[in-house]
């Protein structure tokens, strides 16, 4: 069975920041010439990353508390930062995945996620019927009410 990774998106406001921001990295990683991957740098290696890699487990992103989306995590491996320490860069998959909308509490770095906890994946239809029109979620965003 595979186990997930929960992730804080810090500074992030939408999925769509979220994914203007892996578009922006890909691309420095482009210019970097390391190819175009997704990749995100942590301290430390997940002790479970066979697990993780295995049956498809996946990054599930906390947007302002929330857990909202998923990234299906494609590779884990050592890496350097620009500084010259020694960093693991967990590969995503560029597919976002919306989830049901879950709350999750703030931490630090990532935290494990056992599959029997990880929220579902929304159908197009939920999708369809649970998104406000952009004026109606913009006028509540301003009222804090999501």
């Amino acid at each position: 069975m595979s186990v997930h990774l929960v992730k804080l998106g810090v500074g992030i406001e939408t999925i769509d920041d979220l994914r203007e921001r892996q578009k922006q990295r890909i691309a420095e990683c482009k210019a970097a010439g390391e190819g175009p991957t997704l990749r995100i740098l942590t301290r430390n290696t997940p002790r479970r990353g066979d697990e993780l890699l295995a049956d498809d487990g996946s990054l599930y992103w906390v947007i302002r508390g929330r857990i909202l989306v998923r990234q299906k995590i494609t590779a884990i491996e050592p890496a350097t930062a620009a500084d010259g320490s020694q960093r693991c860069a967990i590969h995503l998959d560029r597919k976002l995945v919306r989830v049901e909308s879950k709350r999750s509490r703030p931490f630090q770095g990532w935290r494990y996620l056992e599959p029997e906890n990880a929220p579902a994946d929304l159908s197009a239809r939920a999708l369809a019927e649970r998104e406000p029109p952009p004026e109606m979620a913009a006028e509540l965003r301003e009222l804090g009410l999501i």
